[in-house]
């Protein structure tokens, strides 16, 4: 494609956004066509509504009078999620609430929609579900009664929808609203020209991709609020030029506010299921909302060039490290996340070349610094491990010459310093949690120690050995020291009495090692560990506080080692061997 090379340098304009939209357009309709011959075949279907061919064919008529409107429909990114999720239910794979003949009839929604779209006059039964009719792009129409099925009647530009005795009257505009009737609204965000204007969805069944929803509408005063937020962040977006603005805005169809958390980090995502579709919490500031529309923006670009482009073969096993989560990642995966951060870390080096020196050059500073080393270790894995094709390889040189750029930028020191403990901290947890080393040379190890002789000459091997992830608490405090110094100094004066923001109160040990107060942290992750030996975060804690030397390498370098040794000691809580002692024995006698 044309825009290979501009994508693979982590950004990706208008016309590269067209192209991955045609393919997806295409990729849809294949779908498509599959599905209607497999509800066609089924047995169970169609149930109380006409063949589904009956729907293929308005579809096709409607795509045959405007191609650019049925477009819009195909790429209505809560097409795509039912697609995936009916598919795999008619071929036996998922399973859902309510009946097979319901979900299908989100075709006919569809080729409803589609007609309506057209200007094409016509009458067709539709299934209710959720006390309505759901027009797929269109809206929500509220149906009183009981009844499985309703129809929808366009005639002479107007257009209804019967259940009985009861109809609602869909405005000239769709998007407005009406007696009984939710239209679907938009977001818009401009900013010197450059136009954002998705989708704010709280109504289609299938908006979220996580799950399927019943219409929440948004308040006078919750839409409101998301206007505004949308519009800050978005100027935030398109002052920047590290990623095309114009290709952001191209490929952001949707925003659906959901009700989930991730602290201490905002909750975002996106799916290769839901083109376009970004679902975020409501909870955040127009920063933190622009850092995230730019990282789910990459994440709808990488998704939909990977259906035109095969850039990776395999990858499907869940056993690599990525720095960004606590869990193991896929070799595919962590190529979406490498391309996802390398797009954020533009952003905050934009964000630190426009800062004025203070808070706001200090948080920029920090993210740029934590996200750019987290892409690069990303990318480090990928060149390793991953077998890319030939234009997956090309993919790589791109963003590896993108990459280069920003490694080579200085940070102020505090930033930086606070940057490089996270990853290394993130990086220890995730050893400790995730790594298990191998029982008997461990024991063999164990022996050793106790016996006070040498143990054996190499060190034990590890395994992946997934287990749940936890969220870190000192990323929050980092962030909370450098945004607001004020507010994290009496959070700590008051020996952490709450955090802003959310989350539990935070540990003393924690404040102060994101103070830089290394001694007082250290005595802190000793009586911690004392206290609960199995306490993971206080080990890394402990290896980002110790000084120089055996110990902290140790730590540092085989932290599943120290902690696993250190269980196989222990005769009881608070009966095993000093930490750092153990970890300097570990250190003098490894030879592997």
């Amino acid at each position: 494609m044309e825009s290979f090379a501009e994508l693979a340098l982590g950004s990706g304009g208008p016309s590269a956004v067209a192209e991955l939209r045609s393919g997806q357009r295409s990729r849809t309709m294949l779908l498509l066509r599959a599905l209607v011959d497999m509800a066609s075949a089924h047995p169970g279907l169609p149930g109380p509504l006409p063949p589904p061919r009956d729907a293929w064919r308005l579809l096709v008529r409607a795509e045959h009078r405007s191609p650019a409107a049925v477009e819009r429909l195909l790429l209505h990114p809560p097409v795509g999620v039912w697609l995936h999720r009916c598919l795999r239910r008619l071929r036996g794979l998922e399973s859902e609430d309510g009946p097979l003949w319901s979900a299908v009839g989100y075709l006919h929604a569809m080729a409803a929609s589609a007609a309506l779209l057209t200007g094409i006059d016509f009458r067709g039964a539709v299934p209710v579900c959720e006390g309505g009719v759901i027009l797929p792009a269109l809206g929500f129409a509220r149906i009183p009664d009981t009844t499985d099925v309703a129809e929808v009647v366009m005639s002479g530009q107007k257009a209804v929808v019967l259940s009985g005795p009861h109809s609602v009257t869909l405005p000239a505009d769709f998007s407005e609203d009406a007696p009984d009737w939710h239209g679907l609204r938009r977001l818009r965000g401009e900013h010197r020209g450059i136009v954002c204007s998705p989708l704010v969805d709280d109504i289609d069944p299938y908006r979220d991709f996580l799950r399927i929803r019943g219409p929440e509408r948004l308040g006078a005063e919750e839409r409101q609020d998301w206007r505004e937020r949308f519009d800050n962040a978005w100027r935030l977006v398109a002052e920047q030029r590290q990623v095309d603005p114009r290709g952001i805005g191209a490929c952001l169809v949707s925003v659906v506010p959901v009700p989930y958390t991730a602290w201490p980090e905002p909750f975002s995502a996106s799916s290769p299921e839901a083109y376009g579709c970004v679902l975020l919490n409501g909870a955040t500031d127009p920063l933190t909302l622009a850092a995230a529309l730019v990282h789910e923006a990459q994440h709808i670009k990488l998704s939909a060039l990977m259906d035109l482009v095969p850039l990776i073969e395999g990858g499907l096993e869940e056993i690599h490290y990525a720095p960004w989560r606590l869990d193991p990642r896929p070799l595919r995966g962590l190529l979406q996340g490498v391309y996802a951060f390398l797009g954020v870390t533009g952003f905050w080096w934009d964000r630190l070349r426009r800062a004025e020196t203070g808070p706001a050059r200090n948080t920029a500073a920090f993210e740029f610094a934590l996200r750019r080393a987290q892409t690069a270790s990303g990318l480090r894995t990928l060149l390793i491990h991953a077998e890319l094709t030939p234009r997956g390889k090309e993919f790589l040189r791109g963003l590896e010459k993108r990459l280069a750029e920003w490694l080579e930028q200085p940070v102020p020191s505090v930033p930086g310093r606070l940057a490089s403990d996270l990853i290394e901290d993130h990086r220890l947890v995730h050893r400790m949690r995730h790594l298990a080393t191998e029982p008997e040379r461990t024991a063999q190890w164990a022996w050793a120690w106790r016996e006070r002789t040498d143990p054996p000459r190499e060190l034990p091997g590890t395994s992946v050995r997934p287990t749940r992830p936890e969220a870190l608490a000192r990323p929050a405090l980092a962030r909370l020291r450098l945004r607001d110094p004020a507010g994290f100094a009496r959070l700590r004066e008051g020996g952490g009495a709450g955090l802003p923001g959310g989350g539990a109160a935070p540990d003393r040990v924690d404040l102060d090692w994101a103070a830089g107060d290394t001694a007082a942290a250290l005595r802190g992750y000793r009586a911690r560990l004392e206290a609960d030996p199995d306490d993971i975060p206080a080990w890394a804690g402990l290896a980002l506080s110790l000084p120089d030397g055996v110990a902290r390498t140790t730590l540092l370098n085989h932290p599943e080692l120290a902690v696993a040794l250190h269980r196989e000691l222990r005769t009881a809580p608070g009966r095993g061997p000093d930490p750092m002692a153990l970890a300097r024995w570990i250190g003098t006698r490894g030879r592997g």
